[in-house]
C-alpha cells in the first residue's frame, strides 16, 4: 500500500448515491471532496464494502485523483446483482441496495480495479459455527476466483467484526490480508481502515485520518 516514500491510507466506503439518505451512503461530491483532501498528504486506497452498484459512478473520478480502488463483494448477491438483503437494511429501497453482478465485477477487473471477498452472505462471522465460518470464507474465495479468473487473496470482514477464531479461519482459508475497521497495524489479518460517512466534512476527514 505504499507509493515511493509517500504514506498510504486505506478508506472504507459503502454506497454512493445522491438520493439514498442512509448513514452508509455518501453523495458523490462529498466522497470526492474527502478523497481530494486526503490525497494532498497520503496515497489513497479506496475500498468499497458490499459491492453496491452505485459506487461505480465515482470510480473514474477517483482514478483521476490517483486513488487505487478495491471492491469487496458478497458472492451470494453477485450471482444476480440482487439487493443486499440483510436485516440491518430491511425496508430500504431495493434499487439503492442493488449490488454488482459478475459481469459488472469482471468489467471492473478489466480496468484494473481489485476485487476481494466480503464473505458469501454478509454474515456476522463471530457468531457462526466453525463449519459455517469455513463456508463463508472458503466458498466466497473459491467462487470469486472461478468467476473472475484470478486469485482472491484479500478479505474484508462484514461489519468489521472479527476475533482470534475468525482471523485464524481467514488465514486457513488462504487469504493473505483481511481488513477490519479499527484494526491493528502490522497484523495482516486485522488491517485497519478509516471508515468515512456523510458527517465527515473535509476538515473532519483529515482529522479522522490523522488520528
Amino acid at each position: 500500500m505504499k507509493t515511493g516514500a509517500r504514506r498510504s491510507v486505506v478508506l472504507c466506503y459503502h454506497a454512493v448515491s445522491p438520493t439514498w439518505n442512509h448513514r452508509l451512503c455518501l453523495r458523490p461530491e462529498l466522497l470526492l471532496r474527502q478523497v481530494r483532501t486526503i490525497s494532498r498528504y497520503w496515497q489513497v486506497h479506496a475500498t468499497f464494502d458490499d459491492a453496491f452498484r452505485s459506487a461505480a459512478g465515482v470510480f473514474p473520478a477517483l482514478e483521476q485523483l490517483g486513488a487505487t480502488i478495491q471492491v469487496f463483494a458478497c458472492t451470494k448477491f453477485a450471482r444476480v446483482g440482487a439487493p443486499l438483503a440483510i436485516p440491518e437494511l430491511a425496508g430500504d429501497d431495493p434499487a439503492e441496495l442493488a449490488t454488482m453482478t459478475w459481469d459488472d465485477l469482471r468489467g471492473h477487473v478489466d480496468r484494473g480495479i481489485a476485487i476481494g471477498s466480503h464473505s458469501v452472505s454478509h454474515a456476522h462471522l463471530t457468531r457462526l459455527s466453525d463449519a459455517e465460518l469455513r463456508h463463508e470464507l472458503e466458498d466466497s474465495k473459491h467462487e470469486l476466483e472461478a468467476e473472475l479468473g484470478r486469485a482472491c487473496t484479500e478479505l474484508a470482514y462484514p461489519y468489521g467484526e472479527h476475533d482470534a477464531r475468525v482471523r485464524a479461519a481467514a488465514r486457513a482459508a488462504g487469504y493473505r490480508v483481511a481488513y477490519a475497521l479499527r484494526g491493528r497495524k502490522g497484523d495482516p489479518y486485522s488491517w485497519p481502515r478509516v471508515d468515512l460517512y456523510r458527517r465527515h466534512t473535509p476538515l473532519r476527514t483529515f482529522l479522522r485520518v490523522l488520528l
